[in-house]
């Protein structure tokens, strides 16, 4: 079965939409044991050309979004999804409306089972209190620091090949 995207998945007993916020217990975490989401799409399948699987629930989680846009974007977010029930929040979306989301971008693996548990949909008239429930957690300064030295080491890397050209350069023109 070629890759493919996933907008409605029935997960646990719980049937996860696209657009729609969850919160579970999630295993192998980094920072957030307990992520609070909004579910982009789950991707399943196998590459046709590497053999690779993929499995796993790509999401907005909420404590990667600074404090001060977070509520800004639940009450959008939320008014769009009573507005209209079948509601697409893609990787696209997030792109051209939402373009400051992309630090918190993060992939859930749903195998094996045992990494994802208390799975729960967060009812649209409780989301309020749920994301205002993270508010103690905050990695969107830890996001931006880690962006930050990422480019750092990339300027560094890229002084470095200048100035390895230059010293090859001299060596060649010393010989000739």
């Amino acid at each position: 079965m070629a890759v493919r995207r996933v907008y409605k998945k029935r997960f646990k007993g719980v049937l996860m939409q696209s657009g729609h916020f969850y919160s579970f217990r999630y295993r192998p975490w980094h920072n957030d044991p307990k992520p609070t989401i909004i579910l982009m799409y789950a991707l399943e399948g196998t590459n046709q050309s590497t053999g690779h699987q993929w499995r796993f629930f790509q999401a907005i989680n909420f404590t990667y979004i600074p404090r001060s846009i977070r509520k800004r974007f639940i009450d959008d977010w939320v008014r769009i999804l009573q507005s209209s029930n079948d509601v697409r929040f893609t990787w696209e979306l997030v792109k051209r409306k939402y373009p400051w989301l992309k630090v918190a971008v993060r992939r859930y693996f749903f195998k094996p089972n045992t990494y994802i548990n208390a799975l729960q949909e967060i009812p649209l008239d409780q989301v309020d209190k749920y994301v205002v429930s993270t508010w103690h957690k905050d990695f969107s300064k830890k996001v931006k620091t880690e962006l930050i030295n990422k480019f750092r080491n990339v300027l560094k890397r890229r002084k470095q090949k200048k100035a390895a050209r230059k010293a090859k350069v001299k060596r060649n023109s010393r010989r000739t």
